[in-house]
């Protein structure tokens, strides 16, 4: 009698200003394709619940009224331009008690806030929950990581001290990384994704990290032709075929 595998699971998490249910319509070119892999798709809620003076820009009565309405008045922190001031422990604990709840998980995927989020948690997932193992796959969208400039090096910037620390892959890693950026994107210009993702790399071509660039602007790509090699990318690294 042969024990039927568990699917593999990937925890997805939101965009500033979306929920679960938004970012599960929005990477619905990504999820579906998944599906056919028997990939099952978690999307969770980010914890911090926004009022409109936290909102980085103005956004009339109207517009916020809709934005109440369709509960997508959520992020993982508040916005600032300066990153020592953000406060990331409520993601962390919201995210670490969901994996613990839910998991374990073989992957995760980000967009933008949830992709910088992602990242932390890809790196820590080890010592937020002990007994969870690296994950296999990590997906990062339109990432970015908390930068301020360089005492060091004028004109230039480095991770802010208070991050430098979660922004530290492992020493071990065997997280395969993907990172997603168009081209286009005014929200998290495609440098900052690169910026991450050379963090990774150090310069180096690494089969274990790899970039996609589409022409696109701040969004989850859904051209077949786009989204399929990632697909087929995290699909070889969870052992999963179509």
């Amino acid at each position: 009698m042969t024990t039927a595998t568990a699917a593999p699971k990937l925890l997805f998490l939101q965009g500033f200003l979306q929920n679960g249910k938004v970012f599960s319509e929005k990477s619905s070119g990504i999820r579906k394709l998944l599906k056919k892999s028997n990939v099952q798709c978690d999307y969770m809620d980010a914890p911090v619940i926004l009022e409109k003076k936290d909102l980085p820009f103005e956004m009339d009565d109207a517009k916020w009224q809709e934005t109440l309405n369709a509960g997508v008045n959520r992020a993982w922190f508040y916005h600032s331009d300066i990153s020592s001031e953000l406060d990331l422990s409520p993601a962390i604990e919201a995210v670490t008690k969901y994996i613990k709840d839910n998991g374990p998980y073989d992957g995760i995927v980000g967009f933008s806030q949830g992709a910088a989020l992602a990242s932390i948690i890809t790196n820590k997932i080890t010592e937020l929950v002990p007994s969870h193992p690296q994950f296999k796959v990590s997906l990062l969208i339109a990432a970015y990581s908390f930068t301020e400039p360089d005492p060091e090096n004028e004109g230039q910037l480095r991770i802010s001290q208070k991050f430098q620390d979660s922004f530290k892959p492992m020493d071990d890693r065997t997280t395969k990384m993907l990172f997603v950026y168009g081209t286009a994107d005014m929200a998290v210009p495609c440098e900052r994704a690169k910026y991450l993702y050379n963090i990774y790399t150090k310069g180096q071509e690494l089969d274990d990290c790899k970039a996609y660039e589409h022409p696109g602007g701040h969004m989850v790509p859904n051209k077949k032709d786009i989204i399929r090699p990632i697909v087929e990318e995290i699909n070889t690294s969870l052992g999963v075929s179509v």
